[in-house]
């Protein structure tokens, strides 16, 4: 295996086995891959953070699904109070990463990158053998 490469393994979830929406896919890493990713994560996690509002809680150390809902369930309780209208969306997210242009990604991270981490894109989009 190579060191930026992985071996994908299928985990059963429930249900009906012979569709692949009842498998779950882990990829095993080498260890100077994991290594690799676990610093290119960290400075992504940083310069991401810093451009996110407050209010955002998906993927985010110590924010939590909890929170959202418990603010959420504030609002409702706030608009039935004041017997007012509401409107709720709920947006199924599960596809969505499967269609982001990945030039657009790559000039985002560079936009947004510290000076001394300029180079990091530029390895992230090396290791995904994206164009």
């Amino acid at each position: 295996m190579d060191w930026n490469g992985g071996h994908l393994v299928k985990i059963p979830k429930e249900g009906d086995l012979s569709k692949c929406e009842n498998d779950r896919a882990i990829t095993l890493l080498s260890i100077p891959g994991n290594v690799f990713n676990r610093v290119l994560l960290n400075w992504l996690k940083d310069a991401v953070d810093a451009l996110l509002r407050d209010q955002q809680a998906g993927f985010r150390k110590d924010r939590s699904c909890t929170d959202r809902i418990a603010t959420l369930r504030i609002i409702v309780e706030q608009s039935v109070e004041w017997n007012s209208s509401l409107y709720i969306n709920f947006i199924d997210y599960e596809k969505a990463f499967d269609s982001v242009d990945r030039r657009t990604l790559w000039k985002l991270l560079r936009h947004y990158g510290e000076e001394d981490c300029q180079h990091y894109p530029e390895l992230i989009r090396r290791t995904t053998n994206a164009n």
